[in-house]
């Protein structure tokens, strides 16, 4: 969900975003936000799914060479 509001800038932002807009092709709206979450510490779902999958890259490694050297746990107790 989005909302709206305005904001004031000083002209030499407002002229590095005309220019940012233009170089990247992205929306003034788009580069704003994008700057907002990097200054704010804001993860999108994709980042937060690689920051998850390296903070716990050894524990699932482990996970993993547990599962190949000793197999599933509670295998035995399967029916199928």
């Amino acid at each position: 969900m989005t909302k709206k509001m305005t904001i004031t800038l000083e002209d030499t932002l407002i002229e590095e975003l005309n220019h940012n807009s233009k170089k990247t092709g992205k929306k003034k709206t788009q580069i704003i936000r994008e700057a907002l979450h990097a200054y704010l510490g804001l993860l999108d779902k994709e980042d937060k799914k690689i920051l998850w999958e390296k903070e716990n890259k050894k524990a699932i490694e482990k996970y993993n060479k547990d599962v190949e050297d000793e197999g599933l746990i509670l295998q035995d107790s399967r029916m199928f």
